[in-house]
Formats: C-alpha cells, sequence, structure tokens
C-alpha cells in the first residue's frame, strides 16, 4: 500500500507538470487563444486579455490532481507493478530498446527561448574579449574584472537593425548568433615573434555548403571548435578555430570566414545539442541522444576501458520510462540529462560528486540527517537519538557496532575509479527547511547546467496554483566547490546538492555555468526590475564584481548601469557577458548622475530577503 502511495504521489506530479508545460507552451497558447474566454475578451481592452490569460492558465493547472488521480485509477485496473522510487540498477533487459516514439515538440518557451538585445557587455579573461579598435576600443592590457560594454555589438545591431541572440567563448576566441540566424565570431593570436597578442574584431562566419542563406538556431564553443545546429536539424563543426583566426589576421583581418563541415552519424535531425571541454551530446527530435567525443570517464556512455574516446556519435542506452529524454547537458567530464518524466540521470566523472549521487567520497555515511531540524524530525519519526557517536548509534541492545546510514546511491571499491559509464538516477534534491515539516517534494526540475566539476539544477518552488506572475524557483548545486562555484559557502571543496544562497521569491530569467563560476538573472515577484548574481572563481575577474579577491562565495550582485536591463547571461571558460537592453532612466534621479557607467560591488549586496 506504501509502495502504491508513492506511486499514485509521483502520477499526481507528472500530470501537474504536464498541464504546466502544456499551458506554457505554444500548444497550449494557441488553444487559450480561441477559448470561449479569450474570444470574450477579445474586444476588451490588452490588460483584460492577459488576465483572462492567465486565468484561464491556472484552470488548467488546477486540473492537475484530478488528471492524477485519473491516471492512477487507468493504471491500477491495468495492475501496473508500484513505481520504485528507490535508485534502479541497469540491467540487460533495460538496453532494449523501446518502439520508437513519435517526434517531440519543443518544450516550453519559457525555459529554452534566448532573450535578446541590442547591448552586450563582457568581462573575465582578455584573451577571449571581442575588441575592435576602429571603433575606438583600446585593448585591455589586463584581464576585465567589471563589465565594458562591446562598442562593435551595438553599432552593428544599430546598422542593420539585427538583436544578439547568443554568445560562447573558447579559451581566446568567441562566437554570437543574431536573431536572424548569423554568426560571427572573433579571437585573439600570440604572435611567436614579438609576442604581442593581436585581436580580431567579429567577423561573419559562414558554412562553405549552404553560403549565406544558412541560418543556425544554436551555436556553442569547444576548446578548439566551434559547434553550430541549423534550422534543419543539422550540425556544422568549424575545427582548429586559433588557427583560423591566426590565418585571417596574417591577411589583414576584413571579409568573411568560410568554412565548416557536416557532422555524420546522426540519423535523425537534432533538436539540442551540448558542448563540453572535450565531448559532446546531441538531442534527436525523438528524444535519443548521441554522445561523440573523449570518453576517459565515462562521459560518453560507453565503457572507457574498451572505448577511450568515441569517434562516431554513439547512441546511449536508458532505462524504461526515461525516454524520450527532454533536455541534456554537457560539463567537462560528465553529462545530464532530464528524462520524459522529470527524472535527472547523470553519468561520467563523479570524482568531485559532481553526478549528484550523494556523497560518494567514502564507504561510510553522514551524520548530517541526525543534526538540526533533520535529525529531529528523523526522531519523532523513528526514535532514533538524534547525532548519536556513530558506532553506538542503536545503543547497547542494538546489536554490532555500525555506521551512519549512507546517503548516496552508488558505492565505489577501495580502489574503484569514481565514474559512471551507464546512466544513473541522481538523489532527491533535499527539503529546505520550510518544507522539512510537510514534506513536500519539489517538482522535477525545469532545467540543468553543467560547468567543469559542477551541476546545478533549476526547480520551482512556488505551488502550482500560483499564477505565472508569482511563480518563482531555486537553484541547488552539486559538485567541486574549493572556488565556491556550488554558491553556498565554502565549508566543504565538494558538497551534494544545496541550494545557491540566492535571494528568496525571484524567478530565475537566466543561468550560464563557467568553468569555475556561474551567473544568473533574477526577477523578484512582483517586481520588474532585474538583476545580476555571480559566484565562483575570480582569478581572470570573470565574476565581475571588481573584487581582487580569487574566490567569490556567497553569490554577488553585480550593479551594472542605470540605462541597461540584463536579459540573457553567457559563460564560457573563463570569461562572461551580458545581453541586455536600453532602458530609460529618470535624468532627475540621484544615481543617474554617474554617467552610465558601471559601479562596482565588492561584497554581497545586502539584501533584506536574501539568506
Amino acid at each position: 500500500m506504501i509502495e502504491f502511495q508513492k506511486w499514485l504521489m509521483m502520477q499526481t506530479r507528472s500530470a501537474s507538470r504536464a498541464i504546466h508545460i502544456f499551458a506554457n507552451s505554444e500548444f497550449g497558447s494557441t488553444a487559450l487563444k480561441y477559448s470561449p474566454a479569450a474570444s470574450s475578451s477579445s474586444s476588451s481592452s490588452s490588460s483584460s486579455s492577459s488576465s483572462s490569460t492567465a486565468r484561464a492558465i491556472v484552470q488548467l493547472r488546477s486540473l492537475a490532481g484530478i488528471a492524477g488521480l485519473t491516471l492512477a485509477v487507468g493504471y491500477s485496473w491495468q495492475q501496473r507493478p508500484a513505481l520504485q522510487l528507490e535508485t534502479r540498477q541497469d540491467d540487460d533487459d533495460d538496453d532494449v530498446e523501446e518502439d520508437e516514439a513519435p517526434p517531440l515538440r519543443a518544450p516550453p518557451t519559457s525555459l529554452t527561448m534566448f532573450r535578446d538585445g541590442s547591448r552586450v557587455l563582457v568581462w573575465g579573461l582578455r584573451n577571449a574579449i571581442p575588441v575592435d579598435e576602429s571603433l575606438g576600443e583600446s585593448i585591455p592590457e589586463d584581464n576585465l574584472r567589471v563589465p565594458r560594454e562591446a562598442k562593435w555589438f551595438t553599432a552593428h545591431a544599430e546598422s542593420t537593425g539585427c538583436r544578439w541572440r547568443q554568445l560562447s567563448f573558447g579559451p581566446s576566441f568567441g562566437v554570437a548568433r543574431t536573431n536572424t540566424g548569423k554568426l560571427y565570431v572573433w579571437g585573439s593570436t600570440n604572435a611567436k615573434s614579438d609576442r604581442v597578442r593581436t585581436f580580431l574584431p567579429p567577423q561573419p562566419l559562414e558554412f562553405e555548403d549552404v553560403g549565406p542563406d544558412c541560418r543556425f538556431t544554436d551555436v556553442q564553443c569547444s576548446e578548439t571548435a566551434i559547434w553550430a545546429l541549423t534550422q534543419d536539424g543539422e550540425v556544422v563543426v568549424w575545427e582548429r578555430v586559433p588557427m583560423m583566426i591566426a590565418k585571417v589576421d596574417k591577411n589583414g583581418g576584413c571579409g568573411k570566414i568560410v568554412g565548416g563541415r557536416r557532422l555524420t552519424g546522426l540519423d535523425r535531425s537534432v533538436r539540442q545539442m551540448s558542448v563540453g571541454v572535450s565531448h559532446a551530446a546531441f538531442l534527436t527530435d525523438i528524444g535519443d541522444v548521441y554522445c561523440l567525443g573523449n570518453n576517459r570517464f565515462g562521459q560518453c556512455g560507453a565503457d572507457p576501458q574498451k572505448h577511450e574516446a568515441v569517434r562516431t556519435c554513439r547512441l546511449v542506452r536508458f532505462p524504461r520510462h526515461v525516454k524520450p529524454v527532454v533536455r541534456v547537458r554537457c560539463g567537462k567530464s560528465h553529462t545530464v540529462i532530464v528524462g520524459a518524466e522529470g527524472q535527472v540521470l547523470t553519468w561520467g566523472d563523479d570524482s568531485k560528486i559532481q553526478l549528484g549521487l550523494g556523497d560518494t567520497r567514502s564507504a561510510g555515511g553522514d551524520e548530517r540527517p541526525f543534526e538540526g531540524s533533520r535529525g529531529f524530525l528523523n526522531y519523532l519519526e523513528t526514535g532514533e537519538p538524534m547525532a548519536p557517536n556513530a558506532v553506538t548509534r542503536h545503543g547497547p541492545g542494538g546489536g554490532p557496532m555500525s555506521r551512519a546510514r549512507r546517503t548516496s546511491s552508488t558505492k565505489y571499491g577501495e580502489f574503484e575509479g569514481h565514474f559512471q559509464a551507464k546512466p544513473s538516477y541522481t538523489m532527491p534534491v533535499p527539503l529546505e527547511f520550510e518544507r522539512q515539516a510537510h514534506g513536500t517534494p519539489y517538482p522535477p526540475p525545469d532545467q540543468v547546467y553543467c560547468g567543469d566539476d559542477f551541476t546545478v539544477l533549476m526547480v520551482r518552488d512556488s505551488p502550482d496554483w500560483f499564477s505565472p506572475e508569482e511563480e518563482s524557483n531555486r537553484l541547488f548545486c552539486c559538485g567541486e566547490n574549493g572556488k565556491g562555484q556550488c554558491g553556498r559557502s565554502m565549508q566543504s571543496t565538494q558538497q551534494v546538492f544545496s541550494a545557491v544562497k540566492l535571494p528568496r521569491n525571484c524567478l530565475t530569467h537566466s543561468v550560464a555555468c563557467g568553468a569555475d563560476h556561474a551567473m544568473a538573472v533574477l526577477e523578484r515577484v512582483g517586481s520588474r526590475r532585474r538583476e545580476l548574481w555571480t559566484w565562483g572563481s575570480n582569478e581572470k575577474g570573470q565574476v565581475g564584481s571588481g573584487s581582487l579577491t580569487a574566490t567569490v562565495c556567497p553569490a554577488v550582485r553585480v550593479k551594472l548601469a542605470k540605462d541597461v536591463r540584463p536579459e540573457a547571461v553567457f559563460c564560457g571558460f573563463s570569461t562572461s557577458s551580458v545581453i541586455c537592453t536600453p532602458q530609460a532612466v529618470d535624468p532627475n534621479s540621484p544615481s543617474s548622475s554617474n554617467g552610465g557607467s558601471f559601479r562596482r560591488s565588492n561584497s554581497r549586496s545586502r539584501e533584506s530577503d536574501s539568506e
């Protein structure tokens, strides 16, 4: 009976999330457009139309409980076995492919849409900073520790009428994409003769087989290459980008860069891709995942003892009920996906516990479940004392001496490598203090992000019945924390899933992870003002707070000029950027007398509602 209750709760949450996704998708928007409520309000003002749409969405979400109960009754009549919430181990039966699923529709627009703008701010490692000396920009002599506006992007947007939608950075180069699907690449090279670094201003990047008519929907950088996704679902790769930039710079640095090749080995069109430092993952239109590249830690889903590198696109096998996959992300040596029912599976390097499998660094357990509020709730439920000594946990009559219970789903041997070559289920997101008393679990993550050795989940923490204007979410991070990448505290060098210290009751619009740092654009509930928060390594100034410290943790707020509004953030290696839109400034405001310069924030912003 207990297992059935767990399964019923899982079905209810899945149905609630499905209706939430439908209400925010383009199909749900079309249904609302032709609904009686929308048609009756079409003759009224725009404010009444938006309110009726919001009420319709709330009504759809209110059906989630009924839908979940209907699913539960339907499956119970079919004598479906209870869903096991514990970690499921891969076996030979899990590798059996199911029937081919129909093509997936796109995820909710609010979760995948790239927000665009006409102004771009950059900071961090100087090697990847875009510089155009013809517009009066000076070559940075050192790394930029505060945001600086890239004048070329503003000038190009004004002259062509385009808007910037995406940026990506490599170690010494970068690429940008406009809302029309065109690409522009820039970079810097170090001459061997005088050892002076020269900067190539942004130049058009075109695919040789198609020409200037080719349009792209995504672009990302690896260590030495640029990967782009066309509107037709094809992947194009430009290899040896630093050498290509050095050749163009030697010839005068003007004109366009033409090249690239199609990626082979994919039977279906690609809907989403993610590129790490030395490997990549591709999500097809039917929910399959293919991996390619370095496989030293099994990050491509193959046994590293047999396949040290995957040279052709390899299909990753998943347990049942995971396909079709919804999202995929790559770190430096690990890969993360979100399944059809909201499951999070990871594989690859786990030496920094970045896979979210719990504290797998030792064979022992963790005392934290027996301390504080968690220990008190455990005492009320089981009667087990709070935080006793590990060897006397069960008392004098409790049998032989034992260690604390394990808090990880995976156990490594004493001389076994800490990696997973097969996808493994992550541990559930731990409940925060206000949720522990009620035991209300978090819904499936809306998004997942990866740095080199850490993983970030974006989880909604507002109730299902809240209107879209009242929604809020939280960021949970696990993995390496030696440089503050997890954004909570510096108490441990590695940590399991824990909440990033950010202001509460905020909606996260954009998140980006670099090698050892991360950024987020937040909007407080009830306010239209957006804020830029950053944390992690600051050795190259990539946090952007102006601080000279090498580590920034917890997160700090980067204060931008009053005449810009942050829309989306992008990180790469040790470089950061934010796409902004101009906004009007009250000339009578005292804070507008700074002439639009960017102000430094050397300490954490003192917000009353921050943790």
